[in-house]
């Protein structure tokens, strides 16, 4: 008879027969050192198995009403201290990707999103921050609570406007968007730039509203603020020119720059970033690989 277990459950039991395989044989072999070899050969198993149970596509982007995909799969508590040592991750259940596209990063939620319009504070792993070694991001907030704006030194407070302060490769992107968008008749000026990771956390702390994360892309000069017009989303002649901009910008250059939101809702309009080239992790067995080296 033929079977009729479908292509996944098929490779799901196919990890499950590697990590049977690869179980000792018998005492003697424990005795003559193999375990360390098994044990490796298990995780490698097991691994297997959890990228098959759970591919990133099922923990990438967000369903109808805004709620992430968050990440289901079941940690080992050596997997859970790793991420919490070296990457800050309390909780890996509220871990997802970005989108789910090739260019998907994770991202880490310090509160589970309910979706709905409301916005929580996300960080891109991996990514440049003021996040002292061993601290979580829970505890980075913590910290920055207790922080004034004060606290930072002038240079977090210098707004930068140039486009030489971007990474090379992106520079000459933004100048080919900047140049076309004003050629098509779109009035944009450059609100910033370049971003230091300090400058990101000094405007978590300045006041609630003006960035959810300290991982921004500008961190990494691959994104820029750009107003357009008057800047002021009350009038809805620029609103309306702004929703055609962000439309316009969606789909320059076959897609290769990205928006927060959609072009009809944001809640950052001006951000702008590279979509290519993420800075980051694109699964959460690529994270724990880099976590365990």
């Amino acid at each position: 008879m033929q079977s009729r277990t479908s292509p996944r459950g098929r490779a799901l039991l196919a990890a499950a027969a590697l990590v049977g395989l690869i179980a000792p044989r018998s005492s003697a072999q424990v005795r003559e050192g193999v375990p360390t070899s098994i044990s490796m050969a298990l995780a490698g198993g097991l691994a297997a198995l959890n990228a098959v149970a759970h591919p990133p596509m099922s923990y990438a982007g967000r369903d109808s009403a805004g709620v992430p995909h968050y990440l289901t799969r079941v940690f080992s508590p050596d997997e859970r201290e790793l991420l919490r040592r070296e990457f800050g991750i309390e909780d890996p259940s509220r871990l997802y990707l970005s989108d789910s596209t090739e260019t998907g990063h994770l991202n880490y939620d310090t509160e589970r999103d309910p979706g709905a319009g409301r916005v929580v504070r996300s960080y891109r792993v991996g990514a440049a921050s003021i996040r002292r070694p061993g601290e979580s991001w829970e505890e980075l907030e913590q910290r920055l609570r207790t922080m004034r704006p004060e606290d930072f030194g002038p240079e977090a407070k210098v707004v930068d406007t140039t486009l030489t302060a971007l990474d090379p490769s992106a520079r000459p992107c933004f100048e080919r968007l900047i140049a076309a968008a004003r050629a098509a008749g779109f009035a944009v000026r450059v609100r910033e730039t370049y971003r230091s990771p300090e400058r990101q956390a000094y405007l978590m702390v300045l006041g609630p509203g003006l960035t959810f994360t300290a991982t921004s892309m500008h961190s990494a000069g691959r994104a820029v603020d750009l107003v357009l017009g008057d800047g002021d989303l009350r009038n809805p002649r620029t609103r309306a020119r702004w929703i055609e901009f962000r439309r316009w910008v969606a789909a320059f250059e076959g897609g290769r720059f990205r928006l927060l939101g959609v072009p009809e809702r944001s809640w950052d309009w001006p951000h702008i970033e590279l979509a290519d080239g993420p800075l980051g992790f694109r699964s959460v067995e690529e994270l724990l690989q880099a976590a365990r080296r």
